[in-house]
């Protein structure tokens, strides 16, 4: 038998809670058919005709002191990441004028933990978190769409939540207890439809990120992230392109590309949406 903490009794508590809310969820959600039946939507649109979305989280990656990762000319993902966001939420809220809440909207620390509390707090019912990706392959280029699984797709993969993981104390590995949480939570989202939408809607996103920048594809893939545990609603995490790219960096920087990444997500997710209506 083994012996719980205060801390850990309480996580478990928690982690159940989120339990039964899964299944709760699970049973109100219709099925969703085939990511290909459902056309690109133009912009716009009747919000009222969507159905089960209130509200949309969006995340930007890092902030304030936790600066993620550097390009070789001086650009930093926590900058990138908020601008990709703030682009976002204006084109939400001007097209479908549904809630969005930032988990930062300027350059300051926020946990991994108070990102997930930020959603939950708000009943999110879409969690998005916005990333620019790092490679010690400085050729490596292209768009990612990532959704929560305790074994990541590929070595890349598990590399790369490392880093996201432990970008403010990079020189030590993660903690055992850390890991045994984000096993509880997947145990628990096991029996809900979280993932397989979470699938749906990274494929989606990824889709859009294909057709509108026209970088390589690198398709949708799973890793233990753990922004994205705790998190009640589906979520995916958005590596919008490779800043230890050199080229990607310049890209990154420039306005037109942000407003593009910003483009695709939203296009995603009005065609994720409208899967639910």
């Amino acid at each position: 038998m083994i012996g719980f903490n205060k801390t850990t009794a309480k996580r478990l508590a928690f982690f159940s809670l989120l339990f039964f809310s899964f299944l709760s969820f699970s049973a109100a959600q219709p099925g969703l058919p085939p990511a290909s039946e459902a056309a690109t939507p133009p912009l716009g649109g009747n919000p009222q005709s969507v159905k089960g979305i209130r509200t949309i989280v969006i995340d930007p990656g890092h902030g304030g002191l936790e600066v993620g990762a550097k390009g070789k000319f001086g650009a930093l993902e926590k900058d990138i990441t908020l601008a990709i966001s703030l682009k976002l939420k204006a084109l939400i809220e001007k097209n479908l004028a549904f809630h969005v809440e930032l988990t930062r909207d300027r350059d300051i620390d926020v946990s991994l933990e108070n990102r997930a509390a930020i959603a939950n707090t708000h009943r999110a019912e879409l969690f998005i978190s916005i990333h620019a990706n790092g490679s010690y392959r400085h050729n490596a280029n292209g768009s990612e769409t990532f959704f929560l699984s305790l074994n990541a797709t590929d070595e890349e993969a598990r590399r790369l939540a490392y880093l996201e993981n432990n970008s403010a104390d990079l020189d030590k590995p993660l903690a055992p207890e850390n890991e045994d949480d984000i096993k509880m939570i997947l145990w628990d989202m096991a029996q809900s439809a979280y993932l397989k939408q979470s699938q749906r809607l990274a494929e989606i996103i990824q889709d859009e990120l294909n057709s509108l920048l026209g970088t390589k594809d690198r398709g949708i893939k799973q890793a233990p992230f753990k922004v994205l545990t705790g998190v009640a609603c589906p979520a995916v995490l958005v590596e919008s392109a490779f800043i230890s790219n050199p080229q990607e960096e310049r890209d990154l920087v420039r306005e037109a590309f942000q407003d593009n990444v910003a483009q695709a997500i939203y296009r995603g997710l009005v065609r994720y949406i409208k899967l639910l209506s």
